[in-house]
């Protein structure tokens, strides 16, 4: 029994110590914003970049350290192309993928319907493994002329057991979110999303509201010096 409790916890400290490797293949219609999400997520770089007459996938790669973890996580994160033409070669990338990203625009319905009637079965249909699942509403700087509800995106990852997320790579908003909750996901056991995001909205709120109480007391012990002063 000692020489197995050593070993296991010889196997914790290596697990620990070694960098986790995750494979994110990203999937959606042409033109929703694929390769800018990526790209902000690498470079911190709006990018409207397309792909060039050969390439059919783009592969970034990037470590991150998630210090609550106590170890880094390796992205390698495929993006593939969405044009009808080469959705046969789409699933070559992401049959053995940890993790899947659907990406619609959310000024575009028509690039939701895709995600939730194509893309999502063919998925079911032909990966390998059971990976991460995520829904992206892309594209939230264009609110304005929002087409396809937040609530609607949602309801579907609910339904299919995924990550939802809102981000824009423009304003750089909620990219890093996304790629942190699909690492702690697929590496943490019973990880839930939602208790997270609850917390982060908590504790915001708290902080919120003890800035505003600062603020208040500030400003009465100012008010209560004028008056002093005045008297």
């Amino acid at each position: 029994d000692k020489i197995k409790n050593i070993n296991n916890n010889l196997y914790s400290q290596i697990w620990n110590y070694m960098d986790k490797c995750l494979k994110v293949v990203f999937l959606g219609e042409s033109g929703v914003g694929k390769t800018s999400i990526i790209k902000q997520f690498f470079s911190n770089d709006f990018s409207h970049e397309t792909y060039g007459p050969i390439s059919d996938q783009l592969i970034f790669k990037k470590t991150i350290s998630f210090p609550d973890l106590g170890y880094s996580i390796k992205f390698d994160i495929w993006d593939t192309k969405g044009q009808e033409k080469y959705r046969s070669l789409a699933q070559i990338f992401y049959k053995d993928a940890n993790a899947v990203t659907f990406v619609y625009d959310i000024t575009d319905n028509s690039s939701f319907e895709s995600i939730k009637n194509y893309w999502y079965e063919e998925v079911k249909k032909n990966s390998d493994r059971n990976p991460v699942l995520s829904v992206v509403a892309n594209k939230t700087d264009l609110y304005p002329i929002q087409r396809v509800n937040d609530s609607d995106g949602k309801e579907f990852a609910d339904k299919i057991g995924a990550i939802f997320q809102t981000t824009s790579p423009l304003l750089g908003t909620g990219i890093s979110t996304l790629f942190d909750n699909i690492g702690k996901t697929y590496f943490i056991p019973g990880y839930d999303y939602r208790i997270e995001d609850r917390r982060i909205i908590s504790e915001y709120k708290m902080k919120k509201e003890r800035k505003e109480e600062r603020e208040k007391e500030k400003n009465n012990k100012l008010f209560s010096l004028i008056k002093y002063l005045n008297l």
